[in-house]
């Protein structure tokens, strides 16, 4: 891995934007346990891109709760209202002096009916059944015995719960950072699929179709902080830290726009700027925008679509790099990335400023393979920044 210092120069001008707001149901404050009956929680989300049903299935046995995949004996499971939105977990218990936790927060767009108070609970059968306009899975870890250092919110790639993610969360638990995980993309969307653009409006379509992850992701977050918030209280006055790995990454900067307040380091690990190009480029994914009649458009018409993608502001990386902390961000790059394709890096990478970058010499995957052997650098680099008179 080659690290290059932040480099002092004049780094693009950070702009004030006024984005559409993020319109999510609201719900009164309240957290009932689910215990002792509880069977089933079944999620959905019914999305042309990308569909979702999540299930956590229980199993009872002399008076305890296990998770029926997991085998692992469960000590709470609560559902939870607020401002956020709703918010199904559970906690195991504790093995070798770390809690697990698991979790499903959903959401609802302003304009779409919500569930009663009566539907979120189980039903005779002692199951849950809710459907949403949104949702993300997420896990989080922290030593039971100690005051965490701080939480530290990961932005998980295509798939959730990766390698990359295990090991870069694991070195952080071990210098007893609190970690929540999001699953910013549960299911790896078809490749080479065609999306659907309005034949009036291509670029704006595409716009909408992003900003609706870019503001579920940032939903998400606000939701799981304030939950491990209350958790672990010590939390509210601890640092916290923001990474996004790939497609987490993609969405990291918008969370930090909206939140920036509340994160004192990020860390960007095989992201990209100009999400319009990406999409396309990419090796796992390779869209294919069409029109309405799903004719696909022409090279000369994207190229144009993409320059207008550029001028249109929005909650892409290329449009809010430039508001992430200079001195407080690193970019971890795979040199030969064709996944997130390394030309987006590079943007990324100059419309932040030209922060600290490290550059590992091998593509998307082997930089994943390796974060292991780097992850414990990337945790000494967050502690730097978040606790600088260690």
């Amino acid at each position: 891995m080659e690290r290059f210092p932040a480099v002092a120069t004049t780094a693009v001008p950070a702009t004030q934007y006024e984005f559409s707001t993020c319109d999510f149901h609201s719900f009164p404050d309240t957290n009932i346990s689910l215990l002792p009956s509880i069977q089933l929680i079944d999620c959905s989300v019914e999305n042309d891109l990308s569909p979702e049903e999540v299930g956590f299935e229980f199993t009872h046995k002399d008076g305890e709760l296990f998770g029926k995949q997991s085998g692992d004996l469960i000590e709470t499971v609560h559902l939870e209202t607020n401002e956020y939105g709703v918010n199904y977990y559970l906690n195991y218990a504790p093995r070798m002096g770390v809690q697990d936790s698991l979790g499903r927060w959903c959401c609802w767009n302003a304009n779409t009916e919500v569930p009663s108070n009566k539907e979120m609970l189980p039903d005779e059968l002692n199951a849950v059944h809710i459907e949403s306009d949104g949702g993300m899975v997420y896990r989080a870890s922290w030593n039971v015995s100690r005051t965490p250092r701080g939480l530290a919110i990961i932005l998980c790639g295509l798939g959730g719960m990766q390698h990359s993610s295990t090991v870069l969360g694991r070195a952080l638990l071990q210098d007893n950072w609190a970690v929540a995980y999001l699953y910013t993309v549960l299911h790896v969307p078809e490749y080479s699929m065609k999306v659907k653009l309005h034949s009036d409006n291509p670029v704006e379509s595409a716009v909408d179709i992003f900003e609706t992850k870019y503001c579920q992701v940032i939903a998400a977050t606000r939701a799981v902080t304030s939950r491990m918030e209350k958790q672990l209280p010590s939390l509210q006055n601890a640092p916290q830290a923001l990474i996004g790995i790939s497609a987490g990454a993609l969405n990291t900067p918008a969370v930090y726009y909206e939140m920036q307040d509340e994160f004192d380091a990020v860390v960007l690990i095989a992201g990209g700027a100009n999400l319009f190009d990406i999409v396309q480029d990419g090796a796992f994914t390779n869209w294919k925008f069409t029109n309405e009649d799903e004719t696909r458009f022409s090279r000369d018409e994207l190229s144009e679509m993409s320059e207008l993608y550029l001028q249109t502001p929005s909650r892409d990386p290329y449009f809010l790099a430039p508001a992430l902390p200079h001195d407080n961000t690193l970019i971890v790059h795979a040199k030969w990335d064709e996944v997130v394709p390394s030309e987006n890096g590079d943007v990324l990478w100059e419309r932040a400023g030209k922060p600290e970058r490290w550059v590992y010499p091998s593509g998307h995957l082997g930089l994943f393979m390796m974060l292991g052997s780097h992850a414990p650098s990337i945790v000494h680099w967050i502690n730097s920044k978040t606790n600088p008179e260690e």
